[in-house]
């Protein structure tokens, strides 16, 4: 059991993305890697793992090496990260950044672990709607007959949706490979219970060898952030007004968050006097700025760029309500930094959306993914203040009982330890 004087476990945690705060005063390389919240989820559970020295887990962290990020951290005498990367095809990607992100990562992890030949206990891969990380860690626990843990932050097979005729063209495949991984896994680690069914039926993996560990966050410490003089100078520096109801928008601009809708509910709620507030960057911003200028959007639509994690609930001080319009999301851990700082959310309910806001109760679920539905889904909430209200305090206590950062963290502890007493190798 956890507790109990044993050697550490040494976990190879393997993920092509990772927040780096080295980069918070510098801008994020976007066009190399978009940020997004599986960074984030992944720098957290990391930190707080290393924080809990007594959960006896030591960690390698093996990512994408970032123009501007160390090569090397050495977070504490328990855990380092490592940036790898062998570039291939070194082209932008309106998707993923570089064309080549997650092959270069991958080759990466490979001459690393072939120059550095250490034993691990438990190999950890992050996977996220892309068939390489699956197979890096179908092919690793092959290799070096060590036991595999999968987190599927975006499963392929429940959950991602083709963004390109060339996605579409090799899903049966990435689709295979993701079957294959998580046969090969001692454990899989899913975001949402929702997909624990569907992905038993499709691998005929017993249930008992898949576990529910959601985002996470600390709550407190993440609304400390947005003081009233902080939120006060975000305000000023962007000239988000004050005196209108201010609409939000935080993550990367990028297809699959569907960033389209949110300028045709724009249009829509013109006359209204609603402001909107886009907090991020992304591959597709020129484009979505374009699209703002064209439909002449440029009064009621502020666009920040990149902002650092640890300045976003800053941001969120400046919104009365926080828009998910994503075509897939498996959790969306930006709604439990809304939650943390009381912000409101109008969402629709794709993939683990519904899940996190029970179903309406912690956030405003519209019918349909449409612009109508949006727009009367906004107006409604920001013409009730009770609801908002309301709303914004059940979700405060929900995050902070359901989604607590040190708790997962050693729940995901007892995946390690169960995987390193009971699990193996498997065929997959």
């Amino acid at each position: 059991m956890i507790g109990e004087q044993r050697p550490p476990t040494r976990v190879l945690r393997l993920t092509p993305h990772y927040y780096w705060p080295q980069l918070a005063t510098r801008s994020w390389p976007v066009k190399f890697d978009a940020i997004g919240g599986m960074q984030s989820q992944i720098h957290r559970l990391t930190s707080q793992l290393d924080a809990q020295p007594e959960l006896g887990v030591e960690q390698t962290v093996l990512t994408l090496r970032l123009p501007g990020a160390p090569r090397e951290w050495r977070m504490s005498e328990r855990t380092t990260v490592r940036g790898v990367r062998i570039p291939v095809l070194p082209l932008r990607s309106r998707i993923r950044g570089m064309v080549d992100l997650n092959l270069a990562w991958a080759l990466g992890v490979l001459w690393h672990l072939v120059r550095e030949r250490r034993r691990y206990d438990v190999i950890h891969v992050h996977c996220s709607g892309v068939m390489i990380p699956p197979l890096l860690g179908w092919l690793l626990t092959k290799m070096l007959r060590v036991p595999l843990v999968l987190t599927v932050h975006c499963s392929i097979i429940v959950t991602y949706h083709p963004m390109t005729p060339l996605d579409r063209l090799m899903q049966p495949l990435a689709r295979w490979i993701e079957k294959r991984a998580i046969r090969a896994a001692a454990n899989t680690v899913t975001l949402t219970p929702r997909t624990i069914p569907v992905l038993s039926s499709r691998t005929g993996v017993p249930a008992e060898r898949f576990a529910v560990r959601p985002d996470v966050i600390d709550a407190d410490a993440f609304a400390q952030r947005a003081t009233p003089e902080s939120v006060a100078a975000f305000r000023a520096r962007f000239a988000i007004p004050e005196d209108k109801p201010v609409v939000g928008y935080v993550g990367r601009i990028a297809r699959e968050k569907g960033w389209p809708i949110i300028l045709d509910i724009a249009e829509r709620l013109r006359g209204s006097g609603t402001h909107w507030v886009i907090c991020g960057d992304g591959n597709e911003r020129d484009l979505f700025e374009a699209e703002v200028a064209a439909r002449g959007l440029d009064d009621v639509v502020t666009v920040t760029g990149y902002v650092p994690n640890e300045d976003i609930a800053t941001v969120m001080g400046t919104m009365d309500l926080l828009l998910m319009s994503s075509l897939h999301e498996e959790f969306g851990s930006v709604m439990l930094e809304a939650m943390a700082v009381g912000l409101p959310i109008v969402a629709v309910g794709v993939g683990g959306v519904a899940t996190v806001l029970e179903e309406g109760a912690l956030g405003w679920l519209v019918p349909e993914r449409t612009p109508q539905a949006f727009a009367e889904g906004i107006e409604q909430a920001l013409a009730d203040p009770k609801w908002r209200a309301d709303t914004a305090e059940r979700a405060a206590k929900t995050v902070r009982a359901r989604y607590d950062l040190a708790q997962v963290a050693i729940a995901i502890a007892a995946v390690y330890d169960r995987t390193v007493r009971h699990g193996s190798t498997r065929d997959g």
